[in-house]
């Protein structure tokens, strides 16, 4: 596979705000399992292994939610850590970040 884009949840539904125009907040009300929790680390770490190993030239992650920054600055370090133990030295990186804005 040439090219890898991942969309992660490390915060699942979970939000600090409660905008009223929010459809994911809605949608999650209405499963059997509002949140799963913040993601484990070795979860993420072979999310991101598995990733690394089947992206040829790039790979692009994406984090949404609800929140993403409530998983923590260590989540994200770790992330980071991560992908520089499984990248190969050819394959370019992207990063981007759906949030509100208030932890940053």
């Amino acid at each position: 596979m040439r090219h890898m884009q991942l969309l992660m949840k490390p915060a699942s539904s979970n939000c600090n705000l409660r905008c009223s125009y929010c459809f994911y907040e809605d949608e999650c009300e209405n499963r059997q399992t509002h949140s799963y929790g913040i993601m484990k680390k070795s979860v993420l770490e072979q999310v991101v292994k598995k990733a690394l190993e089947e992206a040829e030239e790039s790979c692009t992650f994406g984090f949404q939610g609800g929140e993403p920054l409530l998983a923590g600055l260590d989540f994200f370090e770790s992330f980071i850590e991560y992908t520089n133990k499984y990248k190969k030295p050819k394959t370019k990186l992207s990063f981007s970040i759906q949030t509100n804005g208030t932890l940053l």
